[in-house]
């Protein structure tokens, strides 16, 4: 058996691997690119680790540990496979348990198993495919015979059609769709493409200075399980596309629908839209509304009262029936004393900063004039450049009268104040999936240069956008109990090893008791001891 420091690997050849001199005698190394990336201005990066010395040997190299643990490779048996198990096989368990798996392979046939592996890469590398080949060569997928390299992923993409897209979305919509209530919203996804269509400039949520794409994506409430999305041009108004969103989303099967939405969509068309296309809905309603004062006003001196408590929730609600933009239905409105101190205290700790802020002025602050008159009156003096300030007390006790109030309008004349509360704050199941694509899976930019393939690429991240969300979802608990992240749970289910050997395969060493706990929030832990056997 030979050591480790005398063993002569071939130099690999796969991308990646590259030769630098270090030291002062000049000895050459071998390094692997091991994470690609892109900075914060969008350039390309990369992270490169040393697996070896180049040997005098042509060809030939003397690897180190990172070779072995990059290459899966045990330094006394080279002809043993040693694979990362435990993340993709739970991976390959939570779509057998959706009834994903299914759904995919009905609509792709063979091609799912590697449209399944794409999103397993997408939720732990996140949506740069130029290493996921690597990444296959580290991780244990028995149905993908083949490495997918980044041409092969695009190629992959741009194969993926409307008419699959929709299969796909009917049959799981018929499978995890309830029947109840659907939370909707948007976000918009940048790009460096200047010849898609869909990408064009509007208002971009993450405040980059790129052209985008709008994303409307629909979640059911009580399951927080992503139905559907509506992908349109980055330069339409999520008010004015609502309609066309809505059809779009009957055709597929969410029919006979109870909507939630954030007050960002309010406009009389989409209220128009909502009572046409939906059983019922219920919008957040902006409190600077003429009717929204009107109702606080209506309500203030008698919410706080024993009659329109709700327990749950140790806030006040009243309900206003009310027609609006002829829309009958009621304005909810809702009261949170604890919420009012402490937003009058903020408020109370911001006007003392400005306050200070004015007594440095040795000027009058006309270049921030807009900024001091929120709070406060400002007098020039005549003979000088100098000036005299007083609170504005009128101006801050009607704010503080409105701080804590709330308003959502709805047309459902049943349900109970604290049944849309709940839902209402539910929808920010929606919010959540928005932060998995775009931080999580690195799915703030898109990346694609062709309208298929940025459809397909799309599509793939949905998918891995509905198995990231089931997993979080049994993991919620355990990842407050333990003040942990995702990422480090799937770098614990990485950790759990696979040797193959002549045909068999074993574990390369026992489950932690971390690794055991997280597994158990799936009910598989007898299950993955099982698969080896």
């Amino acid at each position: 058996m030979k050591s480790k420091d005398k063993y002569l690997v071939p130099v690999p050849d796969d991308k990646g691997v590259h030769i630098k001199s270090a030291g002062a005698k000049g000895e050459k190394y071998v390094y692997k690119y091991v994470k690609f990336f892109r900075n914060s201005e969008g350039y390309p990066r990369n992270k490169a680790r040393s697996i070896g010395k180049l040997s005098t040997e042509p060809g030939m190299m003397i690897p180190n540990s990172n070779y072995f643990e990059i290459y899966k490779v045990a330094a006394s048996l080279p002809d043993v496979a040693v694979w990362d198990y435990g993340y993709t096989w739970l991976f390959q368990k939570v779509c057998n348990d959706t009834g994903l798996a299914d759904i995919l392979h009905a609509v792709f046939g063979p091609r799912s198993a590697e449209l399944a592996a794409m999103a397993a890469f997408i939720i732990r590398e996140g949506n740069i495919m130029d290493h996921m080949a690597e990444w296959q060569e580290r991780n244990y997928l028995s149905d993908i015979d083949h490495p997918v390299t980044s041409p092969e992923a695009s190629r992959f993409f741009s194969s993926i059609t409307q008419e699959e897209r929709i299969a796909f979305f009917r049959l799981w919509v018929k499978r995890h769709y309830g029947g109840k209530s659907v939370c909707y919203d948007v976000t918009s996804v940048s790009s460096y493409a200047t010849n898609l269509p869909e990408v064009e400039r509007g208002y971009n949520r993450d405040h980059e200075d790129l052209a985008q794409f709008n994303l409307g994506m629909f979640c059911d409430e009580d399951t927080r399980m992503p139905l559907y999305y509506d992908r349109y041009n980055g330069s339409l108004t999520d008010r004015s596309n609502l309609s066309c969103v809505l059809v779009n989303a009957e055709d597929i099967g969410i029919k006979h629908v109870h909507m939630f939405m954030d007050g960002g969509f309010w406009s009389e068309e989409c209220i128009q839209s909502l009572a046409r296309e939906c059983d019922a809905f219920t919008l957040g309603m902006p409190v600077y509304l003429t009717d929204a004062e009107q109702a606080i006003r209506q309500c203030r001196n008698q919410i706080e009262r024993y009659a329109n408590e709700l327990p749950d929730y140790h806030i006040y609600c009243m309900g206003i029936d009310s027609t609006l933009y002829g829309v009958s239905g009621r304005i909810m409105v809702y009261y949170d004393p604890w919420n009012h101190a402490n937003l009058c205290s903020e408020l109370s700790e911001s006007i003392a900063r400005m306050e200070a802020e004015l007594k440095k002025c040795r000027r009058y602050p006309k270049s921030k004039l807009k900024y001091f008159s929120r709070y406060f009156r400002l007098t020039k003096h005549e003979d000088d450049n100098g000036f005299d300030y007083e609170a504005d007390t009128e101006k801050i006790e009607n704010q503080q009268k409105n701080k804590g109030f709330f308003l959502l309008f709805t047309n459902d004349m049943e349900a109970s104040a604290s049944s849309l509360l709940y839902y209402y704050r539910a929808k920010d199941a929606d919010e959540k999936l928005f932060s998995q694509i775009k931080v999580d899976m690195d799915g703030r930019r898109i990346r694609t240069h062709n309208e298929q393939t940025t459809d397909g690429k799309t599509f793939v991240i949905f998918i891995a956008c509905i198995i990231r969300s089931y997993m979080f979802g049994k993991l919620r608990q355990y990842l407050h109990d333990n003040s942990t992240s995702m990422n480090k749970v799937y770098s614990q289910l990485s950790n759990i090893i696979m040797i193959e050997s002549e045909g068999k395969q074993r574990f390369a060493k026992a489950l932690t008791k971390k690794q055991r706990e997280i597994l158990q929030q799936f009910g598989a832990h007898e299950a993955i001891l099982k698969s080896l056997e």
